[in-house]
């Protein structure tokens, strides 16, 4: 490669990694904790509720007991979730009509054992609201937004690897320990960058498809179907159930029978039970779950009650490729296709790109600040733009941990109080980095972070100590394994406060003064 070119794309990568660093940073450090969502959401659940013991309602006796007493609308959905090892509770979605109740459905999560309503789904948001900001920022739009920067982010791995090529083997693991700080940090980036080269390409192609398909939808319905959605709908696997309402009352009894009958045929109980007209002679089931022993593979069975006649039936031998290729990528993105380990291996890998992001922002505005006539002003804006979008969101997530914990379950409108302190934490954070020294902001920061993570498992015990003990007994152990990583990611941050505390600051005297 000839050195202008390469000198040109070198700069490329900078100015795109750092126009799109905070953005890039939130996504990967969102999307490593949400990693465990199923596990944050017992941990936020199971300690307020008393454990029940004994045997686990059917799914028709769930469904008798979400739509009573309430102003539900059976002409249109009533979803349920099962139990499963990810989440001990039933979760039934109850479309309501909304004349009445003032919304349109309400989610509930219920004991599996008693049936009684532990609470609704969106009290508890924090598992949820990571993922969403993972996911689309929690903004309108913001999924189109995040597609966008996984496509300069996927450009942005691609022309590193063409930037380093040809020492890509040569100086795999090279770490010079007794060099400047700038050779540490390029040194750092690379080994990173390299290390994590397949995980990162995964992603970023997944995450490119997963955030613009719609684009590609249109686009697709526009050339090739000549704007016949559905025909387009229909070939990559996506069906819906159309079932006319026939004003007759019926009670089925053989919804449990079918339920079982298709965990049997799978291998998996149900994810997904979904009822049509529920309560009416013309009531339609649809199924959604695993295929035993298969990589990504689900299915899906929509059938009659009246003659359990199947409606349509998507499995390993009848499915679409669209659809099945989709869920082959859903499960490479998000880890699903193993076990713990696994979503182990990907956090700290996720956690390393964040890493990548912040040595490739200090790279640039450490050359940024030996260029005689570059501009200050755009060192100083990155500089603090990286703190506060680094350390800030970290901060932000450990802040809605707590919050999470200590705001009470009956309080109205609580999810709304986990996010109020998220972003006001994040606010703060950015107020105080325009005041205080950057190395101050640093061991401050990581300090107050890991205090705030051990406040948060304190709290834990503090309020209630008698729930845990019975979770103990009962050989629910998630809540303790959440208790456990945040007890070490909390003495991680501890540490490295001291470390900093300890050394001479990282950035220089003119970055410190930025």
């Amino acid at each position: 490669m000839k050195k202008y070119t390469l000198t040109n794309l070198t700069d490329a990568h900078g100015w795109i990694g750092i126009i799109i660093s905070s953005l890039l940073f939130t996504v990967f450090f969102a999307g490593s904790i949400s990693l465990f969502r199923d596990e944050i959401y017992q941990w936020s659940v199971q300690p307020t509720q008393a454990v029940e013991q004994g045997e686990i309602l059917s799914v028709s006796k769930i469904m008798q007991l979400a739509v009573a007493d309430r102003p539900f609308n059976a002409k249109e959905h009533l979803t349920i979730i099962p139990p499963s090892e990810e989440n001990p509770y039933y979760q039934a979605y109850v479309d309501l009509i909304e004349e009445e109740a003032g919304r349109e459905y309400i989610g509930l999560l219920m004991d599996p054992v008693s049936g009684k309503v532990v609470g609704e789904i969106d009290q508890f948001i924090l598992a949820e609201f990571i993922y969403r900001l993972h996911r689309d920022l929690n903004i309108p739009y913001g999924v189109y937004l995040i597609g966008f920067v996984t496509l300069f982010f996927f450009f942005m791995v691609l022309s590193g690897i063409l930037i380093h090529v040809r020492k890509l083997i040569g100086n795999f693991f090279q770490y010079r320990v007794e060099s400047n700080t700038r050779s540490k940090l390029l040194d750092m980036h690379n080994v990173i960058g390299t290390i994590s080269l397949p995980f990162t390409l995964m992603y970023a192609l997944s995450g490119l498809i997963f955030n613009l398909v719609i684009i590609y939808q249109i686009a697709f319905a526009v050339i090739l179907y000549k704007g016949d959605q559905d025909a387009l709908l229909k070939d990559a696997g996506v069906r819906s159930v159309e079932v006319e309402w026939q004003s007759k009352p019926h009670q089925y009894q053989n919804i449990d029978q079918l339920v079982e009958q298709y965990r049997l045929e799978f291998g998996h109980m149900p994810q997904v039970v979904r009822m049509y007209n529920y309560g009416d002679q013309s009531a339609a089931m649809h199924l959604i779950g695993r295929v035993d022993n298969m990589f990504a593979q689900r299915y899906e069975v929509a059938l009659n009650l009246s003659d359990n006649s199947i409606i349509f039936k998507d499995d390993a031998e009848q499915h679409s490729e669209v659809r099945h290729g989709v869920d082959t990528l859903s499960e490479l993105h998000f880890g699903g296709f193993a076990g713990l380990d696994l979503r182990f291996i990907y956090f700290i890998l996720g956690i390393a790109v964040c890493v990548l992001i912040v040595t490739g922002n200090m790279l640039w505005i450490e050359k940024r600040q030996k260029r005689l006539k570059a501009s200050q002003r755009s060192v100083k804006i990155v500089t603090h733009t990286t703190l506060v979008s680094t350390l800030g969101i970290g901060l932000a997530c450990c802040v809605a941990f707590l919050a999470e914990r200590l705001i009470p379950v009956s309080l109205i409108n609580r999810a709304d109080f986990v996010i109020y302190a998220f972003v006001g934490s994040l606010v703060l954070s950015a107020i105080v980095a325009v005041f205080i020294s950057k190395q101050t902001l640093l061991v401050g920061g990581f300090r107050l972070a890991g205090a705030v993570l051990f406040f948060t498992i304190f709290s834990d015990w503090l309020m209630y100590s008698e729930n845990l003990q019975l979770l103990w007994q009962a050989n629910e152990v998630t809540v303790f394994g959440m208790q456990t990583g945040l007890a070490v990611i909390a003495a991680l941050f501890t540490f490295i406060a001291h470390k900093l505390a300890n050394k001479k600051p990282i950035m220089t005297a003119e970055m410190a003064s930025a």
